[in-house]
């Protein structure tokens, strides 16, 4: 099996550097340096275009600083990446780059030792910071959380138990607060899911029964408005529609309805990856006449190889928020 490449943007003025940066994780076979630049606008633009899996930044850029660099680039390229690189040794700009979306902050003169090790722990979703800040207490990032508000999120799950968790704390915390949720479900994670939030203490069939929790078949509901060419346009509307509408007035808070969906993972997993992504953009058509927050689950291990790259950012590019588990 291929392994998984990973894109870097380089964004840093001093051309030096950007050299000592890029000749050090070229070395590594799974590193793939996909652009240089040297101002915070052209690295917002840049991300955009690449779409690259991480950027390594800079604090104190011309024309755009790097904190504010960072923020337009969330909105942006909302599966990339930040790691800080910079001169500045303060906790509070250290804090301030963590709160503009970076998961890491590295001080330049700690880069010979911190490098790789940030690069990776970064890449893998978790919070790197230089070791001279170990007495300050950031607030830790996690890219396995699902963070809710009315937006598209697609969460690339590394396991079952990964996505269960997310889910479990999701619909948790909806239901606990008299909010409705509305879920398209394999058979395996509803009854994963269920027997989570069972064991929370989390009363579902009156969830079910009052219409907060409403859990679908996936295959059955895809059997609703599926064409052989891909998703009926209008079945699709009227069936998603009718359901929000039901699961908002059954809500005992208002609010957006929270979506689960995986009728997308399902067509993925068939190979139909024409229609996954109809059916993604469709679900942002839905949200135009509709207020929800909306969680797509795709396993990992099916953006392997070929499909890694382009399909990959294809999808994110759907999507408001990328939670990621590559």
């Amino acid at each position: 099996m291929k392994k998984l490449t990973f894109r870097i943007l380089v964004v840093d003025d001093y051309e030096p550097w950007r050299r000592w940066v890029c000749s050090a994780l070229q070395k590594q076979p799974e590193f793939q340096i996909v652009g240089e630049v040297s101002d915070g606008s052209d690295a917002v633009r840049k991300a955009q275009e690449l779409q690259p899996e991480l950027i390594l930044l800079d604090v104190g850029l011309p024309t755009l600083n790097g904190i504010d660099a960072a923020r337009r680039i969330r909105r942006h390229s909302a599966h990339s990446k930040i790691l800080f690189f910079s001169n500045n040794c303060s906790p509070d700009v250290a804090e301030e780059a963590l709160k503009a979306g970076a998961e890491g902050y590295v001080v330049k003169s700690d880069a010979a030792s911190d490098l790789l090790p940030a690069v990776t722990a970064v890449l893998q979703g978790k919070q790197f910071v230089s070791r001279r800040f170990a007495d300050h207490d950031f607030a830790e990032i996690s890219d396995t959380t699902l963070v809710r508000e009315q937006g598209h999120v697609v969460q690339f799950y590394a396991d079952d138990s990964h996505l269960l968790q997310s889910l479990c704390s999701l619909f948790k915390d909806a239901l606990s607060k008299g909010e409705s949720i509305a879920a398209v479900m394999t058979i395996s994670h509803r009854m994963g899911v269920e027997e989570r939030l069972i064991g929370q203490g989390i009363d579902i069939r009156e969830a079910t029964e009052n219409g907060r929790l409403a859990i679908l078949d996936a295959d059955e509901a895809l059997g609703e408005f599926m064409d052989a060419v891909g998703p009926n346009r209008n079945r699709f509307l009227v069936r998603f529609g009718t359901a929000i509408r039901r699961a908002e007035a059954a809500a005992m808070r208002k609010g957006p309805v929270v979506l689960f969906g995986e009728m997308v993972a399902v067509l993925w997993a068939q190979k139909r990856y024409d229609a996954a992504i109809r059916l993604e953009k469709l679900w942002n058509e839905l949200s135009l006449t509709h207020p929800f927050y909306l969680c797509c689950a795709y396993p990992a291990s099916e953006f392997q190889g070929e499909l890694q790259s382009e399909p990959y950012a294809t999808i994110c590019a759907e999507h408001s928020n990328v939670v990621s588990a590559f």
